[in-house]
């Protein structure tokens, strides 16, 4: 018979193979059933059980009390100021003024309860191993009132909110052009910082200071608008009996003051000026309605449109909408007024220059003046003559460009066809 020599048995291999997970098992329940003592012994007593942390501190082993104690302490101490800085200016949002208010009992209560709120005794000792092998950590948050911080951030952006300026030209004692810069403005998104602070006050991790950064509001007429302007392109003037009349074209003649029209841009009259009401100081006085010289509010504001039409010829732009009076208007040459009326009609023309213009408008004494500014080298050392041929009751209008004497462009305008003033008997 064939003999089998029978091996050594390998206790080592073994141990080193097969026990391992076994002693490694033996150990962790172990530990399981200790962390189950300690914890079961804790939750006897009445006290957070083995691993519940409160910002990375152990507070298992308080009482009830003693947690409430330790998240109110907690909640004082992280319930900071609100600090703000602009510049050199610094703003603050005290806890009390916004009603920041720690959940100080909804802490105490989540640490407490845990490995205690299971549905049976078995479901609350997993809970309590978990909690004694992982920890858990009971966070502290906070509620206030949005609408009292909404005020406070409001109050704090009133004193960095700055409305733009406008870059704006005006003219010396000897028609030279003065320009002024703008301003750009300021305004302080609170509903973005409110917003961004949602986070922090609710967790309580509240930063210790917040720099305040406003959006910047470039102003319409920016400094970079006005710098190529250097010079009158045109002007004109009229007068006018002072009275109701000469109210309306005062009030007229602001609102046509100081607006820029950028190339390509279209300017209306009427857009500009506004509507000639009462409510916006306009008068009573002399207008023209269906061919007769009646009375109605707004009565002179043709002579503003009928003056700027003629300055608007001489600086070089291009006339889009214009329509004559139906009789000859007694403060400019015939074939040179632009009637307008609300809603009706306009007088509109457009820049085709290759810079900005900028109007000025006003009345000195019984003098309308409406000046646009503009950049000299625009006009090629041009200057404009508006011409006429044809009796005054039926005017054709051209306008002449003369250049060191001689004419180098001839351009024809229109012709306009006036009636005789009708009576009123």
């Amino acid at each position: 018979m064939q003999s089998v020599k029978a091996e050594e048995f390998d206790w080592k291999s073994l141990i080193s193979i097969k026990g391992a997970s076994a002693i490694t098992a033996a150990i962790v329940t172990a530990v399981s059933i200790g962390a189950f003592s300690i914890s079961n012994s804790v939750t006897n007593s009445n006290r957070i059980v083995m691993g519940v942390k409160s910002e990375g501190v152990e507070i298992s082993g308080l009482s009830e009390n003693g947690a409430r104690k330790h998240f109110t302490n907690l909640g004082a101490e992280k319930s900071k100021p609100l600090k703000f800085s602009y510049g050199d200016k610094t703003f603050s949002i005290t806890p009390n003024e916004i009603n920041l208010t720690p959940n100080v009992e909804e802490a105490t209560q989540e640490a407490y309860r845990y490995g205690r709120s299971g549905t049976s005794a078995t479901a609350n000792m997993k809970d309590q191993i978990k909690c004694a092998l992982n920890g858990r950590n009971v966070a502290l948050t906070a509620n206030y009132d949005e609408n009292l911080l909404n005020e406070k951030l409001n109050a704090i952006a009133a004193q960095i909110n700055q409305q733009p300026v406008n870059a704006y030209c005006t003219l010396d004692s000897n028609g030279n052009v003065l320009k002024f810069a703008g301003i750009i403005g300021k305004k302080l998104n609170t509903e973005k910082i409110a917003e961004s602070l949602k986070d922090p006050l609710t967790k309580l991790n509240i930063p210790n200071n917040i720099e305040l950064i406003p959006e910047e509001i470039m102003p319409f007429v920016t400094t970079e608008d006005v710098l190529p302007i250097d010079t009158i392109l045109g002007q004109y003037s009229t007068n006018f009996y002072q009275g109701d009349r000469g109210d309306n074209i005062a009030i007229a003649a602001y609102e046509l003051n100081d607006k820029i029209v950028k190339p390509g841009w279209t300017f209306s009259f009427n857009d500009t000026v506004g509507e000639r009401t009462y409510s916006a100081g306009y008068k009573n006085a002399g207008v023209i309605i269906n061919g007769k010289p009646e009375i109605d509010v707004g009565g002179g504001v043709c002579q503003v449109s009928s003056t700027l039409y003629n300055a608007v010829l001489l600086a070089g732009l291009t006339p889009t909408v214009r329509t004559p009076h139906f009789f000859p208007s007694t403060y400019v040459a015939p074939g040179r007024d632009a009637t307008v009326a609300d809603g009706q009609i306009d007088f509109q023309f457009r820049n085709d220059l290759p810079h900005n213009v900028y109007l000025l408008a006003g009345t000195y004494g019984s003098t309308l003046t409406v000046y646009v500014l503009g950049t000299r080298a625009d006009l090629n050392g041009a200057d404009i003559r508006i011409e006429r041929e044809g009796s005054s009751m039926s005017p054709s209008v051209y306008r002449v460009y003369y250049k060191d004497g001689q004419v180098i462009k001839d351009e024809f305008l229109h012709t306009d066809v006036y009636h005789e003033p009708v009576r009123n008997d």
